[in-house]
């Protein structure tokens, strides 16, 4: 999905210079966020960051300290006309990273709980139970009990409750977290395929860049409090705007260095550590420009680094080059911490297609355009 695709959609949600403080702690800051329709937005950040907050105020759990919400257009939480609307009132579903499942109630009482409370009928009731259970996997399983359940079990009960209601929007906090490795990665393929299949629109809360990358339409990157960067998950993995974004989607080779000489209409010429080290070049960050004589910090994905075994002797300073200090293989590839001339360590991968060794000096080699010049005061 592109942004001018996104941008078409109706916005189903949205956040309006949204503020949350308990007491002298602020706990989100002046937040403006759009969940606009059929799409999946995630809130991605560190604990303490500010997104479970936000989901909270999304559903109206907590109460905006300033700022407005508006669902559907109508606003639902406002700190200056302090107009509310109740969680019950606004039509959202929700799974918590708990799952909150009833231990004494069967599967079908579960999920047919929220139409109870909505005094739904009976055979409307059956039905919609039956053909959410349906949607999620589950067919066939309504009379058993909640207790005997596996843990992929139990989030899709969540699930089919947090639907079972027909809302608007479906809000999800860390709903893999209190699975193994395998069954997130199972669930994770399956919460899409149900999302893509049902046209839901979904508000995602993780700190897991995986999660938030692999089943994002757009993210929303948040630390401390403040939203740092919005769009779609290669945009941002491509193009960070801020050091927490660059630092938290993904791993990062970092080197240090001076702007030397004039840069182009792409990028700038640093010469890494000292006079007479290598010579680099790296795009700068939208709207950032760098002087010669600057201090500056170079980023690179591991994954855009080709390495090159050199012969002893057989580079010139020019050459980025390093030895490998250590080496463990990870099954489809090798990662490596190598030594650069200065004392620095980097980790950077090595192709499985080859054999490595410690103490092995390899030169490494990236596209300009692929690394990211920032100052140093980033």
């Amino acid at each position: 999905m592109t942004d001018s695709s996104a941008n078409e959609r109706q916005t189903v949600l949205e956040l309006r210079n949204v503020w949350k403080r308990f007491g002298a702690v602020e706990a989100v800051k002046d937040a403006s966020i759009e969940v606009r329709q059929g799409e999946v937005l995630t809130l991605l950040g560190p604990s303490g960051c500010g997104k479970t907050t936000t989901l909270r105020m999304a559903i109206g759990l907590e109460r905006v300290s300033s700022g407005e919400i508006l669902y559907e257009g109508v606003v639902v939480d406002s700190g200056s006309s302090r107009s509310f609307v109740p969680p019950n009132k606004r039509n959202m579903g929700m799974v918590f990273q708990s799952y909150a499942i009833w231990p004494h109630m069967t599967v079908a009482e579960n999920v047919a709980y929220p139409l109870n409370v909505r005094r739904v009928g009976r055979s409307e009731t059956r039905a919609r139970v039956a053909r959410v259970l349906d949607q999620v996997g589950l067919t066939g399983m309504g009379d058993r009990q909640s207790t005997m359940l596996s843990g992929g079990q139990q989030q899709r009960v969540a699930v089919a409750r947090s639907l079972v209601f027909e809302p608007n929007l479906l809000l999800l906090d860390e709903p893999f977290s209190n699975l193994d490795a395998k069954l997130r990665e199972q669930m994770r393929v399956e919460l899409k395929e149900l999302q893509r299949r049902l046209g839901i629109t979904v508000l995602f809360v993780t700190h897991d860049q995986i999660e938030a990358l692999s089943l994002s339409d757009r993210i929303v990157v948040m630390d401390h409090g403040n939203v740092e960067q919005v769009g779609t998950p290669t945009y941002l993995y491509r193009n960070p705007q801020t050091p927490a974004v660059r630092d938290f989607l993904g791993r990062t080779v970092m080197f240090t260095g001076t702007v030397i000489g004039g840069g182009n209409s792409e990028t700038v010429p640093v010469q890494l550590e000292e006079p007479g080290g290598p010579v680099i070049r790296a795009r700068t960050t939208a709207g950032s420009v760098l002087q010669p004589g600057e201090k500056c910090s170079v980023a690179v994905r591991p994954e855009v680094v080709d390495v090159v075994r050199v012969a002893d002797g057989s580079y010139d300073s020019a050459q980025l080059v390093g030895s490998i200090a250590a080496v463990l293989f990870v099954g489809e590839r090798y990662e490596a911490r190598v030594r650069l001339p200065w004392g620095q360590d980097v980790q950077i991968y090595l192709p499985v297609s080859e054999d490595w060794e410690e103490g092995q000096e390899i030169s490494l080699h990236f596209d300009a355009l692929q690394a990211q010049a920032w100052a140093v005061a980033a």
